[in-house]
């Protein structure tokens, strides 16, 4: 009795363990649904498996049926795509990071006018394309069957991103090293201290400054409060009146003048240009040199009246 339950315990875990293999198989083959195939080629190194899927624009369209390594450096990967979808020409494929696991899969990236136009077959029929206004790509257009998907950019690997990693965390640790020979060995943190004193003491300055003033200004704005009240308004209002008055005369003092020197301009014109006896004695050299000829005989009578007085004078007393 106890060789038969061992017997039928065995035959159950066997069914498990074949159903549970079937099942996984069935799961990553996308269950039993109608496929066609499609190509890629990728560079080694990129860690593409069996059974990974295949995502176009994000969404899962297929998985990686088979991958050949090719001795020339590449790998040849087949790539089982559901008859449901359809990949648009200019699509370019990559393998793409899955989480910092190691997991892969492969995108496939449409063009913009292929992205907004894929078709998707159903039981109606496509599903009309979207149209887009880029003409980057051929509407409608899609790859046959067994064709070769062009490979675009890579993204950057796990072991790159590592890679950048240790490069930044190495030059971090070069700046902390420089950062502690300049604060610890060289007394910069002494320096820093010492400015941070100093600044300390230059804000209590310009605070007691600033109270200084404030207490200065206070002090003026009282005065200049006190003024004001002082004043009386009837002398204030009879001082402008007076002010306005001595303007209103000085206007009137001005236009007197500028009447005065206006005919003053007037007379030193007729003088210039006049025909007039000041004019004449002013600008005719004639008359002045007449005048001086003159001047001259008087001067020669006079000395000879006060040498000859008897010719010109003679007085008889009987």
């Amino acid at each position: 009795m106890k060789r038969r339950d061992e017997v039928i315990v065995g035959v159950f875990v066997t069914v498990a363990v074949v159903v549970g293999v079937v099942g996984t198989l069935w799961l990553a083959r996308r269950g039993y649904s109608k496929s066609y195939p499609m190509y890629a080629v990728f560079d080694w190194g990129n860690n593409v498996k069996t059974g990974q899927p295949v995502l176009l624009a994000g969404v899962q369209v297929g998985y990686v049926d088979q991958v050949h390594l090719d001795p020339a450096g590449v790998l040849d990967v087949a790539l089982s795509i559901d008859k449901q979808w359809k990949i648009p020409e200019g699509t370019t494929a990559t393998v793409q990071n899955e989480g910092f696991f190691g997991d892969k899969s492969v995108a496939l990236h449409p063009c913009l006018r292929a992205q907004a136009t894929v078709g998707v077959e159903g039981a109606a029929g496509a599903v009309p394309p979207a149209t887009s206004s880029t003409p980057t790509c051929r509407a409608g257009a899609f790859y046959p069957p067994g064709d070769t998907i062009p490979t675009g950019k890579p993204a950057p690997t796990i072991d790159q991103m590592l890679a950048r990693v240790d490069s930044m965390s190495g030059s971090l640790s070069d700046v902390v090293k420089a950062f502690q020979v300049e604060m610890v060995q060289k007394n910069g943190v002494e320096d820093l201290h010492k400015t941070i004193q100093s600044t300390n003491a230059l804000l209590l300055e310009l605070h007691r400054v600033a109270e200084q003033q404030s207490a200065a200004l206070t002090l003026t704005l009282a005065t200049i409060r006190k003024s004001a009240s002082a004043l009386d308004s009837a002398a204030l209002d009879t001082t402008v009146r007076n002010v306005a008055a001595t303007t209103q005369n000085l206007k009137q003092m001005t236009s007197k003048l500028q009447e005065t020197s206006a005919r003053l301009d007037s007379v030193m014109e007729s003088v210039a240009h006049g025909n007039g006896t000041v004019s004449k004695l002013l600008n005719d050299p004639s008359v002045y040199n007449d005048i001086h000829t003159l001047l001259a005989r008087l001067d020669s009578l006079t000395a000879d009246i006060k040498a000859n007085p008897k010719r010109y004078i003679n007085v008889r007393v009987f």
